[in-house]
């Protein structure tokens, strides 16, 4: 049995042919001969065409009985009536034959003017033979003429050239130009042009000097009376084409595979939405088998991965915004992947347009952007984290450029230095005091250098003038290179710090005078008692105005004495629930005598007739006398003495305020320091001993003067221990 691949070429022939075995049956038609006479149903046999051709009987029969008695090569034809046909049979081999139908050349010629025949008779042979050997050494194709035997007869010179080979190189040693398999590609081409199939193919041939040549054949039989004279073939050398389309072919090929290797899914659509191609990533996201999506629309498709085809089906309106805009559309999508994992995709769509704006094709690309998002989700909660701690902080902090420019502060910066966003300054060294201008420029230079200035103790500015004790950490902030950009400035308000090392000196030095005080005070007072005695023994022999000016200095010594021990040795306290405004007012009625022997009018403004505490009676008694004594002393001619109190929920203030001559600023900042008096007489104990009270009952006692203007002390106790 014959393969059907034997009879696969005659499919080429574009024209109705069908082989016939010796018996006329029926063996293979080609697709022009199946389309011909599909209307006529069983034709089994070569006698059902006699009556379908309106030919006679057993007359096709009787011509292909002489087909197999001919030569190979050779064909025998008769005319199709009523038609410009004819029938043409050919032997192919002892058993088979083919029957082809073609057009009726004479009959065509029969129709041609008389007097254009006449014109083409009247041409003698030898031009005619001129006239056709010019057109073939001057064609710049390659001709080569085969006679009716297969035997190659002339070439012309274009052939010559394109090959280096002479008529007899190609007569005698063929192998030496093309391989055996070319041979016989040639051969079946050749019949394939006996039977009317003239298109051209392709071969690789080797030149003179062995290199590689394409060309491309068209082989024209000959025929004259019906019989066969042989063939003319036109060669054309494609080389340089071939070449290109190789190198194109691997351009492609390259690009193929440079588009596979990338890691995003690539889609390339035409102007209606059907996919062109599609690349490796694509494939493997949607689970698209190969070869089964080209040609479709991606709704058409079918994914095994159910989010990839929700996303395919609903990319539609993405296309058509993209047509619409004439621009680039990209979104974000998120898919979950085969592993589970969920995937975000960023999707970019971008049409492309023909020179007179019709639609040309579109391109989608979807990049796995998980990463990204996961660093920028990170990056994200990074500069919360550090705005939080920016805003919240408890510490000043702004960031300023190398101008000294203040690029941003945080709230805490606008409370320390009591600025708002209306009023908010411009650059650092307005902070800066009048005398500390210098000092903006050397931490500039330092930070500049990519030095920390770490825990910095000076003095600023706030807005209403008023000058803070401040701890400052300075830092350069850099670039990605290293440059330093800008710089931060971290701000503590030290000034709770620095009472805090006042009252920790001052509790020092209280205790070293109360260990000095003891060693005095006893050391004194025994000759002190001893003085005394001998004073009383002989006063009878001393004069009476001496006498008592000696018995009051000794007094005034005994006082002092009593002083110092009342700072060295621990007293015996009690505290306890008592009223302060009624001790207030006990106070005041105590001072009253004096008050009024000093010429000092009192005034009180108690917030409530009555407030609980827990403290010491007396010593809170011996404060309140001090520091009213103290101001009635300031006012040597008399004046006014208030006293006001207020409370919140945790704390009593007790203000008490003299029209007094005031205090120097240098001498206030030293009030409480042992042995440092305001007055000609004073030991400056009185004060210490105040201070040590007030301290031991976790209060405060403020100072704030204004020489000619008064005093004011301001007294604050916790209401609770």
């Amino acid at each position: 049995m014959i393969a059907a691949s034997f009879f696969a070429h005659y499919d080429a022939i574009p024209l109705p042919l069908i082989v016939f075995d010796r018996n006329g049956g029926i063996v293979y038609r080609n697709e022009y001969a199946i389309s011909r006479f599909s209307p006529y149903e069983e034709i089994d046999y070569i006698q059902s065409f006699e009556s379908i051709l309106l030919m006679e009987q057993n007359q096709l029969k009787s011509y292909l009985d002489q087909a197999f008695t001919v030569t190979l090569g050779e064909f025998i034809s008769l005319p199709l009536p009523y038609t410009k046909e004819r029938i043409r049979f050919s032997r192919v081999d002892e058993n088979l034959a083919t029957f082809i139908i073609v057009e009726d050349k004479e009959a065509v010629d029969k129709e041609i003017p008389q007097e254009k025949r006449e014109k083409e008779k009247s041409i003698p042979p030898e031009d005619l033979q001129q006239q056709f050997h010019s057109l073939i050494d001057e064609n710049p194709d390659g001709i080569a003429f085969v006679d009716e035997h297969l035997q190659l007869t002339l070439i012309n010179q274009a052939l010559h050239q394109m090959l280096g080979y002479s008529l007899d190189d190609l007569k005698h040693v063929p192998a030496k130009v093309v391989e055996y398999e070319t041979i016989l590609t040639i051969e079946r081409h050749f019949e394939l042009a006996l039977h009317g199939d003239h298109h051209p193919y392709e071969i690789e041939a080797s030149d003179v000097y062995g290199n590689r040549v394409h060309l491309l054949i068209k082989t024209i039989p000959i025929h004259t009376n019906g019989q066969f004279r042989g063939a003319y073939k036109i060669v054309k050398d494609i080389t340089e084409f071939k070449s290109a389309q190789l190198d194109a072919l691997d351009q492609a090929e390259q690009l193929r595979s440079l588009i596979d290797s990338i890691p995003e899914f690539i889609i390339f659509k035409d102007e209606n939405g059907k996919i062109i191609e599609m690349n490796a990533y694509a494939k493997r996201i949607f689970g698209i088998e190969e070869g089964k999506y080209k040609g479709r629309t991606c709704e058409e498709l079918n994914c095994s991965n159910i989010d990839a085809h929700r996303l395919l089906k609903n990319n539609a309106n993405t296309d058509r915004l993209a047509w619409k805009q004439q621009a680039k559309v990209d979104y974000e999508y998120q898919l979950e992947l085969a592993s589970g994992e969920m995937a975000t995709f960023e999707i970019i769509k971008a049409p492309t347009f023909h020179s007179n704006g019709k639609r040309k094709y579109l391109i989608a690309i979807g990049r796995d952007i998980s990463e990204r998002k996961e660093v920028e989700r990170e990056l994200i909660e990074t500069q919360e984290f550090i705005e939080s701690i920016f805003t919240n902080n408890a510490d000043a902090i702004s960031v300023s450029n190398l101008d000294k420019e203040i690029i941003q502060v945080n709230p805490a910066f606008k409370k320390l230095y009591g600025f708002n966003d209306e009023d908010m300054i411009t650059y650092l060294h307005d902070i800066y005091p009048e005398h500390n201008k210098d000092e903006a420029n050397r931490i500039t230079k330092a930070v500049l250098n990519g030095e920390e200035v770490v825990d910095f103790e000076t003095v600023r500015v706030k807005k209403d003038g008023t000058q803070i004790d401040v701890s400052v950490t300075y830092s350069p902030i850099k670039d990605h290179e290293g440059n330093v950009t800008a710089m931060s400035a971290i701000t503590r308000d030290i000034r709770d710090r620095k009472k805090t090392e006042e009252l920790l000196l001052r509790s020092e030095k209280l205790s070293a005078i109360g260990q000095l005080a003891a060693a005095v005070a006893h050391e004194v007072r025994n000759p002190l008692t001893s003085v005394k005695g001998f004073i009383q023994l002989y006063k009878d022999r001393i004069n009476d105005e001496i006498l008592e000016l000696m018995l009051s200095e000794m007094d005034r010594i005994e006082g002092i004495i009593n002083e110092f021990l009342s700072l060295a040795r621990p007293q015996a306290v009690t505290y306890q629930q008592i009223d302060i405004m009624a001790l207030t007012r006990n106070v005041v009625s105590l001072m009253n005598p004096e008050l009024l022997l000093n010429k000092v009018n009192i005034r009180t403004v108690f917030h409530t007739p009555s407030l609980m505490m827990h403290c010491e009676k007396n010593q809170i008694t011996q404060v309140l006398m001090n520091v009213i004594k103290n101001g009635i002393e300031s006012m040597p001619d008399g004046g006014l003495l208030s006293i006001t109190t207020c409370n919140s929920d945790t704390h009593l203030f007790i203000e008490i305020a003299d029209k007094g001559v005031g205090i120097p600023k240098d001498r206030l900042e030293r009030l409480g320091e042992p042995f440092f008096s305001n007055k000609d007489t004073g030991t400056g104990l009185g004060l210490v001993v105040c201070y040590k009270i007030i301290h031991e009952h976790h209060g405060t006692i403020h100072f704030d003067s204004t020489e000619g203007v008064g005093t004011v002390v301001t007294i604050t106790l916790p209401l609770q221990r």
